[in-house]
């Protein structure tokens, strides 16, 4: 019995030593929704998806490939662009998603706010004046993105 609790401590230690625990699919799904739909209710409106959670392919640290979820829903009903991208920007610090606003060039720039953290890979708002987006992307995880795809995930 000894043997086995420390042949299982040693495998914990060797999963921390190479970048923390392990993340789950059903973790990094169920996070990266989450997030979303937060952001989303943060914002109010009547927010649709439009794509996923959806399984593919992403590169781990160090190497190797592996599986992400995206998460994409829009809301068609815009507001103010600037305001809403604050707002949104002030709703993902406090919870602990580091920021960086988003203005693309020309006349009319498109408005936004990018952000990550160690449980989201990305996140982004766009606040395009015609519909609003909220694009989440899971942290990279363990698994075959295709032969989950092909499992209905």
């Amino acid at each position: 019995m000894g043997f086995v609790v420390a042949v299982l401590a040693v495998t914990v230690l060797v999963e921390c030593t190479q970048g923390g625990p392990a993340t789950t699919a059903d973790d990094a799904k169920r996070t990266i929704v989450d997030v979303v739909d937060k952001s989303a209710a943060a914002l109010g409106g009547d927010w649709k998806v439009r794509s996923g959670p959806a399984v593919g392919v992403c590169s781990k640290t160090g190497g190797g490939r592996g599986a992400a979820y995206t998460y994409v829903v829009d809301r068609l009903d815009t507001g103010e662009p600037a305001s809403d991208s604050a707002m949104m920007e002030d709703h993902w610090k406090r919870e602990g998603i580091t920021t960086e606003r988003y203005e693309s060039g020309g006349e009319e720039p498109l408005l936004g706010v990018d952000g990550t953290s160690d449980e989201v890979y990305s996140v982004s708002f766009l606040a395009n004046p015609k519909r609003y987006s909220i694009t989440g992307v899971s942290v990279c995880f363990d698994g075959d993105a295709a032969e989950m795809q092909g499992n209905g995930e």
